[in-house]
């Protein structure tokens, strides 16, 4: 297991990012070294630039729930909703797939803190489909315009399975989700406590099969996302003082064999590790 930071660990990263432009040495990387299948997409940031090989408009599986958080606590700082209001759960709210809030007792009672950490760290549908509700699914694809994830779009609610059956999908890539994260490392998505909290989050991300797994020695905020033939990982990854950073995002959307494709993630991983030469 990666490992978990606590919050005194969180201040300190977000403390380290906003002292030092990450600089990270030293080895340009080169994306065809890494043989990317063309179902497969990427992002790097490192040495103060980015990449990507392949972005392109995919299914974005539970990767989307990055982008309802920070709409989230963007209407956390205006006011405009507070992380300590209150929801009961409803069995009408209850869907299958990942997450635990599936199994909780109708008339739970949830906060909306709650619900966000829920929503990425156990990547709970349910817990999201009810922050979709609060924020609500336009309000949300305005935002997404308005920051410029032009890749990105949420068309449908988790485990929605009439609109899955009309070939109705949510979409992101590559570059919107690298641009994401790195808005956040460097503490441009919210306010501090906002982007310290959205971190804290990512930090607790309790699927480490394939980047976790990879680079067991790395702490790492990220999200993963997962459907039939889609694999998703990506995140910001730091080192061990706590003041740089990289960002990696590996997506895949059509591919043949699951387990092939963790493990070649998990290579790619190891591989920029190895260039950004943190050790």
């Amino acid at each position: 297991m990666p490992k978990q930071a606590d919050s005194n660990d969180i201040i300190s990263l977000q403390q380290g990012i906003n002292r030092v432009d990450p600089t990270i040495n030293k080895t340009e990387n080169k994306w065809e070294d890494f043989n990317l299948a063309p179902s497969e997409s990427a992002y790097l940031y490192m040495n103060g630039k980015s990449s990507t090989v392949h972005s392109h408009r995919i299914k974005s599986a539970s990767m989307i729930k990055v982008f309802i958080l920070s709409y989230l606590f963007e209407k956390v700082d205006k006011g405009e909703i507070s992380l300590q209001d209150i929801y009961v759960l409803k069995p009408s709210d209850k869907v299958g797939g990942s997450g635990i809030l599936y199994g909780y007792e109708s008339g739970s009672i949830l906060s909306i803190d709650a619900l966000a950490r829920l929503m990425i760290a156990e990547s709970d549908n349910t817990a999201t489909n009810i922050l979709i509700d609060e924020l609500g699914l336009e309000n949300i694809n305005s935002y997404l315009l308005n920051q410029g994830y032009m890749d990105t779009q949420l068309n449908r609610k988790m485990m929605d399975l009439i609109a899955i059956d009309k070939g109705i999908e949510n979409y992101t890539s590559a570059k919107d989700l690298g641009n994401w994260f790195l808005k956040l490392a460097k503490g441009e998505l919210a306010s501090d406590l906002a982007n310290k909290k959205m971190i804290h989050y990512l930090l607790e991300q309790t699927d480490t099969e394939c980047i976790s797994l990879a680079l067991p020695n790395r702490v790492i905020a990220h999200k993963t996302g997962e459907l039939a033939s889609v694999y998703h990982d990506g995140g910001i990854i730091y080192n061990g003082n706590q003041s740089d950073y990289y960002i990696l995002v590996l997506l895949s959307d059509g591919y043949d064999s699951r387990a092939e494709t963790i493990k070649h993630f998990q290579s790619i991983a190891k591989e920029v590790d190895r260039k950004v030469n943190l050790k």
